[in-house]
C-alpha cells in the first residue's frame, strides 16, 4: 500500500516537472522572438533571452543546445501554431480553387495586421540572412519552410487552366512562398507602398486562367 502511494506521487510529480519544463520553454520562445526582433542575432544573447523570461541562462541550454537552436525552434514553433494549422486546413480543405484563393487571400490579410507579426517578420529576415553565411543552419532553415514529404501534383491555389496549375507543386509552392515572405518584409518596411491587401491582388493575378491564345 505504502509502496503505491509512492509510486502515485512520484508519477504526479514528474508530469508537473514536464509541465513546468514546457511552461519555460515557450517563455524561452516568447522572449527568443522578442529579443532578436529587436536587438537583431547578433545584438541579441542567450543572457538577454533569460532576463526577458524570467529564467537563468542555465533553463535556456537545458531546452536549446544555442542561438541557433534557439532561432530555429521559434520558427518551428511559430510555423506549427494554430495560424499555421488554419492555414493548412485551408488549403487542403477541398474548396473549389477561385473560392480558396479569395478566401485565403482574406485570411493572409487579417494575419499579417496581427501585432504580433511584426517581431516575426523582424526575426525571420535576421535570421534568413544569418543562415545565407551557415550553410549548417541554412540547411536547417530550408528543412523548416520545405518540409520533406510527398507533394500533391497541383498546388491548392493554383486553379485549373491557370499558368501556375501549369507549374509543378514543388515550384509552385516556392513562387508562393516567395510571394508571401517577400510582401510581408515590404509590408513591414512600407506599407504606405505596399499595403497587406496587395497580396490578394496579386494571389489573383497569379492564379487567373490563362488567356487563350
Amino acid at each position: 500500500m505504502s509502496t503505491s502511494r509512492i509510486g502515485v506521487r512520484a508519477v504526479g510529480e514528474r508530469l508537473t516537472r514536464q509541465e513546468q519544463r514546457e511552461r519555460n520553454r515557450l517563455n524561452l520562445l516568447e522572449a527568443a522572438e522578442k529579443v532578436f526582433a529587436e536587438r537583431g542575432i547578433q545584438g541579441g544573447s542567450i543572457d538577454d533571452v533569460a532576463a526577458e523570461a524570467g529564467l537563468t541562462k542555465g533553463a535556456v541550454y537545458s531546452n536549446f543546445a544555442g542561438k541557433e537552436d534557439l532561432l530555429l525552434a521559434v520558427m518551428r514553433h511559430r510555423l506549427g501554431q494554430e495560424a499555421r494549422a488554419q492555414a493548412e486546413r485551408l488549403l487542403h480543405s477541398g474548396r473549389e480553387p477561385d473560392e480558396l484563393v479569395a478566401e485565403f487571400g482574406e485570411y493572409w490579410v487579417e494575419v499579417v495586421r496581427s501585432e504580433a507579426q511584426e517581431k516575426f517578420a523582424q526575426m525571420t529576415v535576421e535570421l534568413m540572412i544569418h543562415a545565407t553565411r551557415h550553410p549548417a543552419v541554412r540547411e536547417q532553415l530550408v528543412a523548416v519552410l520545405f518540409p520533406p514529404g510527398g507533394s500533391p501534383d497541383r498546388h491548392p491555389l493554383a486553379p485549373p487552366g491557370s499558368a501556375l496549375a501549369e507549374l509543378p507543386y514543388e515550384q509552385a509552392d516556392a513562387m508562393l512562398k516567395s510571394l508571401d515572405i517577400g510582401m510581408r518584409l515590404l509590408t513591414l518596411l512600407a506599407p504606405e507602398h505596399c499595403p497587406p491587401e496587395l497580396f490578394p491582388a496579386a494571389l489573383q493575378l497569379l492564379s487567373a486562367p490563362k488567356a487563350a491564345d
